[in-house]
């Protein structure tokens, strides 16, 4: 009896000490813990995914991370979890009592060595989302308090939904699906059993017990988790022999990108950086670019192709690396030195479509040569007979005659494909550009910064500013129209004389050719981009007007020098292409100015609208709608002439390659340096541009019609929206007139050398019968 109540006392004392115990442990730790909102509203860390216009993924910034929703999770690899990590955990509340006995127990046993934990899946979520790492038992107790908490906060679906959502994997992947992407390649729903094992195995260890980094580990971790499936009844001898004999069929999938644009994908994560700073990389921002994969896809194509045409017209420069192994042996394998050669190759990366790759033989008309994915391949003489050596930009030196003159073993060269093979290649020294927007919007559509962004990161479409040549015409052009000319006013393309700077020198512009026309049209001046009547157009506008009316395109007026290089694009002018084609979408869209922008809509990772279009980015205020800076008229008139542009003067190659009769535009050529065509109609403006950062010249027999034009077709023949059927209605206010092009004036509707012009109806030339009782005059407007 006695010891029957020594025992009940001491059962009864123990309890209060253990009661006693927790509540001053709770008492003690309960202020620490953080508000339970902290876990229950936590939000996952997903990368900074940007999309294109259509959905296609450009590029992700920041850890992976792909959110499935519970109901989503294959019930087997849920299974694979519970059995293993948390058999009881639809039946606790935040803590196993049993397995925390039992660990307790174990760790009495072993003298304080932990054997096993006695963690829930409450417990480790409440560990991955605070991170805390402070001493053991007292985090213990604290993640036993806020597991209690979370149990009662949320169900134990959204619990174990947050868990597989967010804990890491390795590799950068977080959570079940990224994970299954980033080993498998594929959709957690289509893993195989030992796969689904494999993954749910990770966890444990992500780093050092991934299949990638520790195989050995990771297939006895595997092999663990498909016997306690087997143990709990969640799958059946057959099928846990059968995945046991599997072997490890993970690999390290990359990313899937869609549509590699990445000038595209680093302004966009500029401008995404500017606005929420680098906690844009893990707050699962979704951004959709303005960029349309087909027309990107086109432009990025032309732009390599068309680099690459100019690149082999103007000769080869050689290889580009020499003598990375000698050749002292009939077999290059047995070379010394050949093994760091082939390390060497692996480091170089592919540019453009140019691979690089390690010549090992070079006989009488053929070079063979391997590339760093160890394929052997052949160059015959037609894909060599190309390489004449370049000397400078007009001269190249004598055809070789065999492949020893070209390259020689141990050489690193660059190789590309064509429909009969590889041929010899080359990286371009010249870069370009191209940049398409919708003119309506001003929505960047397609961005192509330069010959590859691996190559050179500088983007060439926004922030190469280049002396632009003709391509300035139209919006002098365009002044001069809403000061009062007409595009019959007629100006004389005569030789001209300008006094000099301070040696008193004299200035002699020229037109491109050494023929002069005489008297012409302001629309045959521009259409034919004809400089010497253009610089008279100029002077009779006035050059401060002529630059006041430039600035209302878009154009910083300090850039342009207050003297005569205004009319040729030269001296100080300096401009992007997405400054030209903003330029020029002003035009398209009938006068109303647009910004050109990049991004057109972000989401959080729970698909809350993050941008609003409507508002303007630095007042928050509705935008107000665009006013034209220029009389819709003039726009018509303009485009009119841009349109003979393309028909009958500098542009006739895209009419010639695309048979469309709705494109206008203009070449533009400076100083044999800069080379530039914008094209451009009621849906799309493209402006494409080439040279060399250094300013060297391109050569004399290069031209805004040649690699920019080129390119621009190139680029359009796949992307550009289908003609539409032209209107043959005039605006309102806009007159047709015949007239004699020598006067400029209306001519009897009989005249054989008559042709229409149109005109702002106040500045019609006056009827026949009123004229006759006029002064006569010439029309010519003597300037010089």
């Amino acid at each position: 009896m006695i010891l029957l109540k020594w025992a009940l006392w001491a059962i009864t004392s123990l309890f209060f000490a253990v009661f006693m115990g927790l509540s001053g442990a709770f008492l003690y730790l309960n202020p620490q813990i953080p508000e339970i909102s902290s876990f229950t509203e936590v939000a996952l860390k997903a990368p900074l995914r940007i999309l294109s216009h259509d959905d296609q993924l450009i590029q992700e910034y920041g850890e992976r991370l792909i959110p499935i929703r519970y109901e989503d999770i294959p019930p087997r690899f849920i299974n694979a979890i519970l059995d293993t990590e948390d058999k009881r955990f639809f039946e606790h509340s935040g803590i196993d009592v049993i397995t925390l006995l039992n660990a307790s127990w174990q760790l009495l046993a072993n003298a304080g060595e932990i054997r096993s934990g006695a963690s829930t899946i409450t417990m480790q979520l409440v560990k991955n989302i605070s991170g805390d790492s402070e001493v053991r038992f007292i985090r213990k107790f604290k993640e036993m308090l806020l597991a209690i908490k979370l149990e009662r906060a949320l169900s134990k679906e959204e619990i174990l939904s947050l868990y597989l959502n967010m804990i890491p994997f390795g590799k950068h992947a977080y959570g079940i699906q990224a994970a299954a992407f980033t080993y498998y390649g594929k959709d957690i729903n289509d893993l195989n059993l030992a796969q689904t094992a494999m993954l749910a195995g990770i966890p444990k260890a992500p780093e050092a017990g991934n299949p990638i980094n520790g195989p050995k580990r990771a297939i006895e971790r595997r092999n663990l988790i498909l016997r306690r499936m087997l143990e709990q009844g969640s799958i059946t001898q057959t099928e846990f022999e059968s995945a046991r004999r599997e072997p490890i069929s993970a690999s390290v999938f990359s990313r899937q990108i869609e549509l590699p644009a990445l000038y595209v994908a680093e302004q966009v994560r500029t401008e995404i950086l500017d606005r929420f700073g680098r906690e844009a990389y893990t707050a699962g921002l979704v951004v959709h670019a303005t960029v349309d994969s087909q027309m990107q896809r086109a432009a990025e194509a032309a732009l390599i192709q068309k680099l690459n045409e100019y690149d082999r017209r103007h000769g080869y420069r050689g290889p580009e690396r020499k003598g990375l192994f000698s050749a002292g042996t009939l077999d290059p394998e047995l070379t010394p030195g050949f093994a760091d050669a082939l390390r060497t190759l692996e480091t170089v990366p592919i540019l453009g479509d140019q691979w690089p790759a390690l010549v090992l033989r070079s006989d009488d008309q053929t070079l063979t040569a391997i590339t760093a994915t160890g394929e052997r391949v052949t160059i015959d003489w037609e894909g060599l007979r190309w390489a004449r050596p370049y000397i400078d930009a007009d001269r190249r030196a004598p055809a070789p005659k065999r492949s020893a003159d070209i390259a020689a073993p141990g050489d690193l060269i660059r190789i590309e494909q064509s429909e009969g093979g590889w041929r010899l290649g080359q990286v371009p020294s010249i870069q370009g550009a191209l940049v398409a927007l919708e003119p309506s919007t001003g929505a960047v559509r397609a961005l192509a910064g330069g010959y590859d962004f691996n190559l050179k990161q500088f983007n060439h479409a926004l922030q190469a500013r280049r002396q632009p040549g003709s391509n300035i015409k139209p919006f002098y052009y365009a002044a001069a129209l809403s000061e009062g000319a007409t595009a019959a006013s007629l100006y004389n393309d005569a030789p001209v004389v300008l006094p000099g700077g301070e040696l008193e020198e004299k200035y002699r512009p020229k037109n491109s050719g050494s023929d002069f026309r005489g008297t012409l049209t302001l629309r045959e001046a521009l259409y034919r981009s004809v400089n010497l009547a253009s610089l008279r157009v100029l002077l009779d506008l006035g050059i401060d007007k002529a630059i006041d009316h430039m600035a209302r395109f878009g154009f910083d007026p300090t850039m342009f020098p207050r003297n005569v290089q205004v009319a040729f694009g030269g001296g100080t002018i300096a401009t992007t292409p997405l400054d030209i084609a903003r330029g020029y979408a002003i035009f398209a869209n009938g006068g109303v100015p647009v910004a050109p922008y990049f991004i057109e809509s972000i989401r959080s990772i729970n698909d809350e609208e993050l941008l609003d279009l409507d508002l303007d980015p630095l007042t928050h205020e509705r935008k107000a709608p665009r006013e034209p800076i220029i009389d819709p008229r003039v726009a018509y008139i303009l485009n009119s002439i841009l349109n003979d542009t393309i028909v009958k003067g500098t542009g006739r190659k895209v009419l010639r390659e695309l048979e469309r009769q709705d494109i206008m535009g203009k070449t533009g050529t400076t100083n044999d340096a800069d080379l530039w065509f914008t094209g451009y109609n009621e849906d799309l403006v493209a402006t494409a541009w080439a040279g060399f950062p250094d300013n060297s010249p391109v050569g004399n027999r290069e031209w805004g019609s040649t690699t920019p034009i080129e390119t621009w077709i190139e680029f359009a023949r796949p992307a550009w929206p289908a003609e539409r059927p032209k209107s043959t209605a005039l605006p309102e206010g806009l007159v047709s007139i015949k007239i004699n092009p020598e006067t400029g004036l209306r001519t009897l509707p009989g005249d054989p050398k008559g042709r229409f012009e149109l005109f702002r109806s106040e500045l019609a030339p006056p009827a026949l019968e009123t004229r006759s009782l006029l002064p006569q005059d010439s029309g010519i407007q003597q300037i010089f």
